[in-house]
């Protein structure tokens, strides 16, 4: 995997861990990749991170398998 795949799978892992979901249009306006290199790259995050995320097909959404802890502790 080069540099800019390994940078993309990152953000992904970042994305789910901070706000809890990522779409194929993040990845296509953050990184200026196709909808279908988007989609490879989601495909290749998943198979080496299999219960990091699930697709929801409704919405066309990744969510994170677990909630994103909150930035913000409540008291």
């Amino acid at each position: 995997m080069n540099w800019f795949a390994s940078h993309r799978q990152e953000w992904i892992a970042d994305m789910l861990q901070v706000y809890g979901f990522i779409t194929r249009g993040h990845m296509v306006r953050k990184f200026g990749i196709s909808n279908a290199q988007a989609a490879i790259d989601f495909r290749a995050f998943n198979e080496a991170n299999p219960e990091a995320m699930t697709y929801d097909n409704r919405k066309k959404i990744y969510l994170a398998a677990t909630a994103p802890k909150s930035l913000i502790s409540k008291l």
